[in-house]
């Protein structure tokens, strides 16, 4: 069983008592989980810093010293279109990624009172288009997203951002295994999401009590567990889908099994957080780019899955030359989606400069893999 990574919220980074206390915590988490014989592929930091007035060099100063405490990544939090210094922090935040290696931003395109806003959608996507033209490949994308209706204290980036009265931490697990094991052999996709939950309950509870008892110890607050099954590479939940469909993930049915995983998800008894529901990032799961690549979904498609799974549109390849028109009426699909059904969404896209639709990227990362760059 892996966990895809310990997350710390703290108030402050600003403040070098909760950077530090997070950095010791973290360490100390993944040698307690390790000790109990669970991998554990990362630690993070979840922040919100946009409450104050702040400058790219204060920012790129935070990031050193978060390194120097050896903080894998630190996410900023998010900027939202309420936010006292929100055109401030727009107008920058594309030079922190740029200037940065492992600070993680969002915006929030969704308003509290329900609507998108079409003004923040528009920088969101000049940003994006900025980072893509301004980072090798358009690789700082992934450490940039937009978010709808998203939740604070999720444990995965970059739509982490911190929102308690204490420090915190959550856990979001790997588990695209859980699914590929619990769908095999199975007679039918019923009895393959009741194997599903009879496992990740099973699974879920051991880390949770783990979890439990390390917060009593440090005291610091559990806030649970993101049961979203987070793909990487050849761990694929294409190919676990795949295994209760009558052919390939993006053919007829992809859409029941995603429902069914993201519903019995949901009914696990477990303290969930985050999206805790079904990730499809198409250049994180080879099983999903091989389909992406023959043209056996779509943009159209993903969108679709959207209405009944967790994370909205997902490292995204389109071409390079894509305008901040095209990325904003995208952004916008994923927004509506998310007002209509009252549902966290999210929307990570790389414009990679140079290609067009059906190229293949070219990332040499240990975090993305390749695959056809989507015609939009």
């Amino acid at each position: 069983m892996k966990i895809r990574t310990i997350t710390t919220g703290i108030p402050n980074p600003f403040f070098r008592s909760y950077l530090k206390q997070a950095a010791e915590f973290n360490t100390a988490c993944r040698t307690y989980f390790e000790a109990n014989d669970y991998e554990v592929q990362t630690t993070r930091v979840s922040s919100q810093i946009w409450n104050e007035a702040r400058g790219v060099g204060t920012i790129l100063k935070l990031e050193s010293h978060a390194q120097t405490l050896g903080i894998e990544f630190l996410s900023l939090g998010t900027i939202s279109p309420e936010a006292q210094y929100a055109t401030k922090h727009l107008e920058l935040l594309a030079d922190v990624i740029v200037q940065s290696e492992s600070l993680f931003a969002t915006t929030t395109i969704t308003t509290q009172a329900g609507q998108v806003d079409s003004d923040i959608i528009a920088t969101t996507a000049n940003i994006i288009q900025q980072i893509a033209h301004q980072t090798d490949q358009g690789y700082g994308n992934l450490r940039f997203a937009a978010l709808m209706n998203c939740p604070p204290n999720t444990p995965f980036f970059p739509a982490a951002f911190w929102h308690d009265t204490r420090t915190n931490f959550g856990i979001g697990w790997q588990a695209a295994d859980l699914v590929h094991d619990a769908f095999t052999d199975a007679p039918n996709l019923e009895t393959a999401l009741q194997n599903l939950k009879t496992v990740m309950e099973s699974e879920g509870q051991k880390i949770v009590s783990l979890a439990q008892a390390f917060a009593q110890k440090w005291d610091i607050k559990f806030v649970g567990i993101d049961v979203s099954p987070a793909p990487m590479g050849d761990e694929s939940i294409a190919d676990a889908m795949e295994e209760q469909l009558p052919g390939l993930f993006g053919e007829r049915g992809t859409l029941t099994v995603a429902a069914g995983i993201t519903q019995t998800l949901r009914s696990l008894t477990l303290p969930l957080c985050g999206y805790s529901g079904l990730m499809l990032p198409v250049l994180e799961d080879v099983g999903l780019g091989k389909c992406s690549e023959a043209g056996l979904f779509n943009l159209d498609s993903l969108l679709l899955y959207s209405t009944v799974c967790g994370t909205g549109l997902d490292t995204i390849p389109i071409p390079g030359d894509a305008s901040t028109s095209q990325i904003s009426a995208i952004l916008t699909d994923v927004a509506t989606l998310s007002i209509q059904l009252k549902k966290p969404l999210s929307a990570r896209l790389f414009p990679v400069p140079g290609l067009k639709a059906g190229d293949m990227t070219q990332f040499q990362s240990p975090y993305l893999t390749n695959s056809a760059v989507m015609q939009i």
